[in-house]
């Protein structure tokens, strides 16, 4: 789990604030990372063809960037 990389969680979807350098590390080497999102938990982000996407409970959303 990486700290350095900031995720939020709305109605829109996840959105990646801070850390986007961070996330590129992170996924370089297996394409898998583990995000703490703040008021929702841990989720998993996983490089896609498409993209990011991030995996939890409820399904896979994009990860938006803003």
């Amino acid at each position: 789990m990486t700290p350095d990389i900031l995720i939020i969680q709305d109605n829109a979807g996840y959105h990646l604030l801070h850390g986007h350098l961070h996330l590129a590390m992170a996924l370089s080497s297996s394409g898998k990372a583990v995000v703490e999102v703040p008021d929702h938990g841990r989720v998993l982000v996983a490089k896609t063809r498409e993209g990011l996407v991030v995996e939890s409970e409820g399904g896979h959303l994009p990860l938006l960037y803003n």
